[in-house]
């Protein structure tokens, strides 16, 4: 365990190097000054992690005029529009991914050969309701917003893809029945319907699936706000 932590420490430690470096390079000639300064209080910082949040401060002040016109340019849409946009982007190509694995080139394969894929995009699909609440949130309370954020976000995707699957599986029921997993289930249900089968696993998905998925968009969003607002915090001190 101390080997995981000291391997953990040092990877930070190499990252802050990194973005520190890369920050200087950035950074526009007015701000170079301001971004070489924390760099080079860099090595006096205690701990890897903390270092990384040290550095990464660096790189918001390098990039400190470029995302004050993004931020004009986001916040200038409509509020539910800004709510959405994460969510909206996502299920669209999600929902082209389904319609291509499951009807355009269908898989004869079952799940249980890609349980390590499944667990990556269950990964990246966290990782994405933090950008979401680190992008999106907003000031006064970025907590709450990233909170509101993530979820909207995860609420989305979980029924625009349902919905995505419901279609599918009724247009296409023959294609879809060849898959093993879809097979095998059916025969141990007991239906004497393929298509009732498909539809009572979404339709009880639609009820449980979007509060669990949004109670993990909700809580990893408010971490993406956390952190945006620890970095705005951070900024102006460096300055």
């Amino acid at each position: 365990m101390r080997s995981l932590l000291r391997r953990g420490d040092r990877a930070c430690g190499a990252a802050a190097d990194a973005v520190a470096r890369w920050s200087a390079r950035l950074a526009e000639p007015s701000r170079r000054a301001w971004v070489e300064a924390l760099r080079a209080e860099l090595d006096i910082v205690d701990g890897g992690p903390a270092r990384l949040l040290w550095a990464l401060g660096g790189l918001s002040l390098a990039c400190g005029t470029r995302r004050r016109s993004l931020n004009r340019s986001w916040h200038s849409w409509p509020a539910l529009l800004r709510t959405s946009a994460f969510g909206l982007a996502l299920a669209a190509v999600l929902a082209v991914g389904i319609v291509w694995s499951n009807v355009i080139v269908p898989s004869h394969e079952s799940d249980d050969e890609y349980t390590f894929w499944y667990l990556v995009f269950y990964a990246a699909l966290l990782g994405y309701f933090f950008l979401a609440g680190f992008v999106a949130s907003r000031p006064p309370n970025r907590l709450l917003s990233g909170a509101w954020v993530g979820a909207a976000t995860a609420v989305l995707v979980a029924l625009i893809v349902l919905v995505t699957f419901i279609v599918i599986d009724n247009l296409f029921l023959d294609v879809v029945m060849q898959q093993p997993d879809k097979l095998n289930g059916f025969q141990r249900s007991g239906l004497t319907s393929a298509r009732d089968y498909v539809n009572q696993g979404l339709f009880a998905g639609l009820v449980g699936v979007p509060i669990v998925l949004g109670a993990f968009g909700a809580a990893f969003g408010a971490l993406g706000g956390l952190v945006r607002e620890r970095l705005d915090h951070r900024r102006p001190a460096a300055a």
